[in-house]
């Protein structure tokens, strides 16, 4: 921008019309970040975005020999079908059932943990707990099944050390077939694998609050849990709501692998993503597999506008 004279003798500045426009100088000046965002955005659209067609097969007779485009269409037949399978209303309860217990179990346990962490003082002792408690969300939920089913095997570790405490002459235990059992091993696996990981999120929210808060709460004797309290929970509030409702849209997902993992003979546990695959994959009814995902889906979106919109009355929070 450079000065020019007007006829009055006054001075104004000269607007340089040439400049680019402000959308290319934001990328040229975070291009790196853009960078880092292309393989993400890429898997997102092959994964998620190039399959979207594959819906249509919920309203058709699909035959994989006549294709998408070829096979004929038979509208809402299959959704209204699903509706009256009895093996997948208990689907639906177990799935529904399940998610909650996972919500009320598995999302306050990140918030605790991160607060747990946030009090440690000594820097390499935090830094080992962090390490330690987010290290299992690497594990495939393959692998944590394998070390589960080690572990309480008749032979397993875990009844070598009952019938070392209790005695040689105590009965060994199944407890891979106790049907009781089979929902709080879900939710204990489920917090094992992915508490330390969800911590990442809640202590970033910690940092972000203004240490000068702390220092005022302190000289006004607040102590420790009032801090909290006062404090660190409303900073943290915005994080949590938009991880609330995000969690909110799963209500209706499982946790697959895990759950047709831990099945076994004894276990009679269906949901609804382990009914898709052994009605709809394994015994080739695409159309009906298809329409149980677009029912799915679309109750996952009802949930999350609804809970988008009930946090944006409450807490004026929204994620749009």
């Amino acid at each position: 921008m450079k000065a020019v004279t007007t006829s009055e003798g006054n001075v104004a500045p000269h607007v340089n019309l040439s400049r680019k426009p402000n959308w290319k100088r934001k990328f040229k000046k975070s291009y790196f970040a853009y960078l880092l965002m292309l393989p993400s955005v890429v898997l997102t659209f092959i994964f998620s975005y190039l399959p979207m067609p594959g819906i249509l097969v919920a309203f058709q007779d699909h035959n994989i020999f006549s294709g998408l485009w070829h096979s004929p269409w038979v509208g809402f037949k299959h959704i209204n079908e699903i509706f009256h399978v009895p093996m997948l209303r208990k689907a639906i309860l177990n799935t529904f059932l399940l998610s909650v217990m996972m919500i009320l179990v598995s999302f306050p346990a990140p918030i605790l943990l991160a607060l747990l962490i946030n009090e440690l003082k000594n820097g390499l002792f935090k830094r080992s707990v962090q390490t330690l408690s987010y290290m299992p969300h690497f594990l495939s939920w393959i692998a944590v099944v394998g070390l589960t089913y080690s572990l309480l095997d008749v032979d397993g570790p875990i009844n070598d050390l009952k019938v070392m405490l209790l005695g040689a002459d105590t009965e060994r235990s199944m407890f891979l077939s106790h049907q009781a059992l089979f929902v709080p091993m879900l939710l204990l696996l489920s917090v094992w694998k992915e508490v330390g990981w969800g911590t990442i999120v809640f202590l970033a929210a910690i940092t972000s609050i203004d240490p000068s808060l702390y220092e005022a709460a302190k000289i006004d004797g607040a102590n420790r849990f009032q801090q909290h309290r006062y404090i660190t929970l409303p900073g943290m509030k915005t994080t949590a709501v938009i991880m609330l409702i995000f969690t909110l849209g799963s209500l209706f997902g499982s946790n697959f692998e895990l759950v047709y993992g831990m099945q076994n003979a004894f276990i009679d546990y269906p949901v609804i993503s382990t009914v898709v695959f052994s009605s709809g994959i394994q015994q080739g009814n695409y159309s009906t597999a298809a329409a149980i995902g677009f029912v799915e889906g679309l109750v996952a979106f009802t949930f999350i506008i609804a809970a988008n919109q009930i946090a944006k009355k409450v807490s004026r929070i929204s994620i749009f």
